[in-house]
């Protein structure tokens, strides 16, 4: 069983939720042994799927199920699981195939287009492609090659679902949070991402020494590069921590890693340190130990433990998990806990004031305003933020168990 946050009582966990988490944890004989006690105990099939849905741990979930008693599984729900895993495996393996082939437009385009998440992270943390979760295909770009990008996917087949005036941003013009395509022929996502687009970054990435770090990513007989797995694990985090760290598949993602890969500690936290985002690094690595059993280096646990900041976030995201509260809802909770996330007093106000009046596309699409008055956005962010999160002010309870329509739901963050 997770171990919980250090110097917390410990909180009843439903059944179903920790049994997914043991499924999704390194193996040991303690942890089978808990696996059948919680069958025992009663947890639903039905919710167990389904949690494992919403937290896009379905693929560990099908790897794993035969550590279940027979008894506890019918026929017809192992053979559930079987087209569940031939579905995911079947819809993995046409990503990998896409990513590949836009991998080549990009080199023979010269635009230095870098592999993220998807695909490229299911091999080096996982090793396997069909062990991830993932829906649409993520690149990372310079700013500067943003149009010769956007030339070369529409000649590959995709329609680009942003202001076609974005795409000449440069250093100073308007970005959208992220250059999004769609497919023409199958509905398939690509994303790229740069400098600009990356927002919840509390300083400015630089691509240029991240780059000069990259490694060799060997696919079959194709060899590609992605970035090295201290830039990786540091990107990671503050994707989770963006997400209030909602799925629990993000925090296998670095338990996965840390256990697959070998890190540079020292390098690791001069790059988090350079990003002021040691504590957002902290908080990822403590998750992943305390939920899903990943090794960590003791000076670098104790850091974690002896953090007040990192011990009040993990709590959060616990509780979150558990049903019992959400830090995503309410602007109050949402600006704390983002607060409460970076290294330092002022770090915190300054990250918090960007987001909360920076215009995003969302903003544009709920108000339009014509270019005379863009400055007036720095008024309808706050207001948009209020009107969709409300002050969050009063304790709100999260008890709506994941059900069956997140099986079918598209709508799952990677």
């Amino acid at each position: 069983m997770p171990r919980g946050v250090t110097g917390e009582p410990k909180i009843k966990m439903r059944p179903e939720l920790e049994l997914v988490l043991c499924l999704a944890s390194a193996k040991s004989a303690g942890n089978e042994d808990r696996i059948r006690k919680l069958i025992g105990m009663g947890a639903n099939w039905n919710e167990v799927v389904a949690c494992a849905s919403r937290h896009n741990l379905l693929p560990i979930l099908c790897k794993n199920f035969h550590a279940i008693d027979g008894n506890w599984v019918s026929r017809d729900q192992r053979e559930t699981l079987i087209e569940i895993e031939r579905q995911l495996g079947r819809n993995s393996m046409l990503l990998l195939g896409e990513m590949l082939r836009l991998y080549g437009v990009f080199e023979n385009g010269q635009v230095p287009a870098i592999p993220f998440k998807g695909p490229a992270l299911a091999w080096l943390a996982y090793r396997n492609f069909t062990l991830r979760t993932f829906t649409d295909l993520d690149f990372v770009v310079p700013q500067r090659c943003i149009p010769q990008a956007v030339s070369l996917l529409e000649a590959a087949g995709y329609r680009a679902q942003f202001d076609p005036l974005e795409a000449q941003a440069g250093e100073h013009g308007r970005a959208p949070g992220q250059y999004a395509f769609v497919s023409r022929s199958n509905g398939g996502l690509v994303e790229l991402h740069t400098e600009r687009t990356l927002r919840y970054f509390p300083r400015r990435i630089e691509l240029g020494e991240m780059n000069s770090r990259l490694i060799p990513l060997e696919i079959g007989t194709r060899k590609l590069r992605t970035f090295s797995v201290e830039d990786t694990l540091v990107m990671l985090c503050v994707h989770g921590a963006k997400h209030f760290w909602e799925r629990l598949a993000w925090i296998v993602d670095i338990a996965q890693l840390i256990t697959t890969e070998e890190v540079d500690w020292a390098l690791l936290f001069v790059i988090a340190a350079k990003m002021e985002s040691t504590r957002v690094l902290l908080l990822g690595l403590y998750l992943a130990h305390d939920l899903f059993r990943a090794p960590l280096p003791k000076l670098v646990l104790q850091d974690a433990c002896n953090e007040k900041q990192v011990q009040w976030l993990a709590k959060k995201v616990r509780e979150q998990h558990m049903g019992i509260s959400d830090p995503s809802t309410g602007v109050w909770p949402r600006a704390l806990f983002r607060f409460r996330s970076r290294d330092e007093f002022w770090q915190g106000l300054r990250h918090i004031l960007r987001l909360g009046i920076s215009p995003t596309e969302s903003d544009r699409q709920t108000v339009s305003l014509p270019r005379l008055l863009a400055p007036l956005y720095l008024v309808v962010r706050p207001w948009r933020l209020l009107r969709e999160y409300g002050l969050g002010l009063k304790r709100r309870s999260v008890t709506a168990p994941a059900t069956h329509g997140d099986l079918q739901s598209g709508k799952a963050k990677e």
